[in-house]
């Protein structure tokens, strides 16, 4: 390739990324924060290390993007800080997308602005992007994985941390990463592989524990709870599910999902033979049948959890890219099955930017742009200029409520439902606890004598029960006008005492 040839090729890529960057930007700009997002940044302001650790087998999700909010939250900078460094990281990942993955310049195109890079890891703040970031990593240093082998095993350290449904794929990449030193090491007798790679694989499984020592007990959660499924129904819904998964993804039906599964599986298998090693392909496997596997059994997982296996998809074929050149096969057949996965890949953006696009999307592009997220920042508008901080401000649901209570400085909320402060959701029973609106005046009477009025956050999967039909005498402040995407709507009344 000429040296202008190569001056091109960089212009291009480097109008991708900034088009890339501008794009989700904007996307950022017009988004609100929800729930989710409000409750890591709470928890990140609000607690130590040692409090978070204690708090988050409640929550789901390991520590390490808690840990990577928490600065910034305590240093008390605005909630949107989290978005931008959902934005930050996503970059980051397109970076090396872009500039260092063999993929033809179309392919990367129409994956970066596709939900696989857009809108979902990179403006909507939640931990998965931590996993598109690590895998893409994974990927960079995997010609050097045996000679820098710590910070191999610390990625893989970091990517258990990244959440749960990302402990199979580091889990698998780690076993890939030893047995393939082992067979080489006692091939050539060169028993230092095996060493080196000992002095990095214990990362991962040291970060194994960790997060073991994490979710210890973890049933006592009402959130999560493990179905007991017949052997014949428990391999039903795994079948169920992952047709569920591809269907997620694509919005196409079940007859195209089944077609790009058996071209999926069968040049998985071809390419496999052809370079003798199975370990990308079974990575990828194991990561699609966890997920399809915890749906059934645990907790039914959602789009954002279905994009990181676009992210194993492409570490996969790109580790199998780089074992070609290690190999040195330059065969066509080689090329053609490689070839075969970039229009997989293609395909796939492509149809999941057209589900993006459709009306059946609740986070459709159309909502992105025009749409409203979650009322909460209205509504927290509304409060700071017209609420005092020192007034008693009372939520009937935690974490519908932490939304709007991310976006004010010096303000505290009580849940009805137990009389407590509350700021994020620790979902307990005692945040799940009924009142009836005599019993919460009366609260307020006891414990704020001093007050004539106080203010109620109302929100949908209220835990006050007004029977009579007190509160709808109430004094209405505040109202969200139509609906939200995830339902954070607001109605603040004023209740005299």
């Amino acid at each position: 390739m000429t040296n202008d040839r190569k001056n091109i090729n960089r212009i291009i890529l480097a109008g991708l990324l900034l088009a890339y960057v501008v794009f989700n930007g904007l996307l950022l700009m017009r988004h609100e924060q929800w729930r989710d997002e409000a409750n890591v940044w709470l928890m990140a302001g609000e607690l130590s290390p040692i409090q978070l650790f204690a708090e988050i087998k409640y929550q789901g999700h390991p520590c390490l993007w808690y840990l990577l909010v928490m600065p910034f939250a305590k240093l008390g900078l605005p909630f949107q800080t989290i978005g931008v460094i959902s934005l930050l990281v996503m970059t980051a990942t397109a970076g090396i997308f872009i500039w260092k993955t063999p993929f033809h310049a179309l392919v990367k195109g129409v994956c970066l602005f596709s939900p696989v890079f857009s809108y979902f890891y990179a403006d909507i703040a939640r931990n998965y992007c931590l996993i598109a970031l690590l895998l893409m990593l994974l990927g960079l240093l995997y010609p050097k994985r045996n000679e820098k082998y710590i910070l191999y095993g610390l990625l893989l350290g970091l990517l258990v941390q990244a959440d749960t449904i990302a402990i199979v794929s580091a889990g698998m990449i780690s076993l890939m990463w030893l047995c393939e030193n082992i067979y080489s090491g006692f091939c050539t007798k060169n028993l230092a592989l095996v060493k080196n790679v000992a002095k990095g694989v214990w990362i991962p499984l040291a970060s194994l524990f960790l997060w073991i020592a994490q979710f210890y007990q973890v049933s006592d959660s009402p959130v999560y709870g493990v179905r007991s499924l017949g052997m014949g129904e428990f391999l039903g819904e795994v079948k169920n599910f992952s047709y569920s998964i591809l269907i997620r993804l694509t919005g196409r039906g079940q007859a195209f999902c089944l077609v790009f599964f058996v071209l999926f599986l069968v040049m998985a298998v071809l390419l496999s033979l052809r370079f003798k090693n199975p370990w990308p392909f079974l990575v990828m496997g194991a990561a699609f049948l966890f997920q399809a596997v915890f749906s059934a059994v645990v907790y039914q997982l959602h789009i954002w959890h279905f994009i990181s296996l676009c992210f194993v998809f492409l570490w996969m074929v790109w580790i199998w890219y780089q074992q070609k050149s290690e190999k040195g096969m330059e065969d066509k057949v080689s090329g053609i099955l490689l070839g075969g996965f970039q229009f997989l890949l293609l395909l796939l953006s492509v149809c999941m930017f057209m589900n993006w696009n459709s009306d059946r999307e609740p986070s459709s592009l159309a909502n992105a742009l025009d749409g409203v997220y979650s009322d909460g920042v209205h509504a927290a508008d509304y409060i700071e200029k017209n609420i005092a901080a020192d007034e008693v401000i009372v939520s009937v649901n935690v974490p519908y409520a932490s939304t709007v209570l991310a976006y004010l400085k010096g303000y505290e909320f009580y849940y009805a439902g137990s009389g407590e402060r509350t700021s994020y959701a620790d979902w307990s029973e005692k945040q799940n606890q009924p009142v009836t609106f005599r019993e919460l005046t009366a609260w307020a009477e006891e414990n704020f004598p001093e007050k004539q009025f106080i203010y109620l956050l109302d929100t949908r999967d209220s835990c006050l029960d007004d029977g009579d039909g007190e509160l709808g005498k109430c004094e209405i402040l505040y109202q969200t006008q139509g609906e939200t995407v995830r339902g954070e709507e607001y109605v603040i009344y004023k209740i005299p005492l």
